[in-house]
């Protein structure tokens, strides 16, 4: 925002400034000041054009002293939003474009066809956008951690109940493990079990290889199970077959699940272990 400018319009010092495209826009009245390249209304949707601007947040162009309507206002503030929380959850920038292209592919579909006359609060479409992104890109990152972080800055109350509504108007696929989302969750956790003081680090990386190992060798420990439980035992399938160092419960809390399931998938992980390295 810029703090010395004003709307010559309302007066209001609300104004995103977007230096990068050479536009500015009131976010109290909709004014647009700044250069920019006039646009019909008809055409104020995501460009193909070359020379259209390529930033996520701002996608439309207007002339200068024409109103933006309420709702791409609206829209504008939910980017915004969601560019700054992006970092400040610990995830990868270009995570962002993903996230607000979801919410606004989401804003247009229940606008479009919605019999049942479903809404999402400002804070539900960032929530659900993110958390889109976090799956479709296969971020190590399991919906309770993700809970536990975003709620430091917006408050929700259902993360799956959410989810079903807007998987109404917008099919995603589950989150299904692969390999390399499980494998990311091995490193994850191995790291904070060495953080914490749990393991050793020469022990750590030592485990982390050979339960990466195990995961390669039966792709299957991973089919219809959470990522951080399909990690965590074959973490522990790893750790009881070269020191049986690791102890269950402070696995389980780095994990963020519970015992009883961790323990029960164990005991596959270890019958179909690969021989163990030589330096074990």
């Amino acid at each position: 925002m810029c703090e010395n400018e004003k709307c010559p319009e309302c007066k209001s010092t609300n104004i995103l400034d977007d230096n990068e495209n050479g536009e500015a826009v009131c976010m109290n009245c909709g004014l647009v000041l700044g250069k920019t390249e006039p646009t019909p209304p008809q055409d104020r949707t995501p460009s193909t054009n070359k020379n259209a601007s390529k930033h996520p947040i701002i996608y439309t162009s207007s002339a200068i002293g024409t109103k933006t309507p309420s709702n791409k206002r609206t829209e504008l503030k939910i980017a915004i939003d969601i560019h700054h929380l992006i970092p400040k959850l610990g995830l990868p920038q270009h995570m962002e474009e993903t996230a607000i292209h979801y919410m606004r592919k989401l804003r247009h579909e229940t606008k479009k066809h919605n019999p049942q006359k479903i809404r999402f609060t400002k804070n539900e479409l960032i929530t659900i956008s993110i958390w889109t992104t976090i799956k479709q890109q296969e971020h190590p990152l399991s919906s309770d951690e993700y809970i536990k972080k975003i709620e430091g800055y917006i408050k929700i109350k259902n993360l799956m109940k959410i989810e079903k509504r807007a998987n109404y108007f917008i099919k995603n696929k589950n989150r299904v493990p692969t390999i390399p989302l499980v494998t990311g969750h091995i490193i994850k956790i191995a790291d904070q079990l060495e953080n914490n003081k749990h393991l050793e680090r020469a022990y750590a990386s030592k485990l982390c290889s050979y339960a990466i190992q195990i995961l390669h060798k039966n792709p299957s420990l991973i089919t219809n199970r959470r990522p951080n439980i399909a990690a965590a035992a074959i973490l522990l399938a790893a750790d009881q077959l070269i020191a049986n160092q690791l102890q269950l419960i402070p696995l389980a809390k780095t994990a963020n699940t519970g015992t009883g399931k961790i323990s029960n998938l164990t005991k596959t992980a270890k019958r179909y272990a690969p021989p163990l390295p030589p330096d074990c």
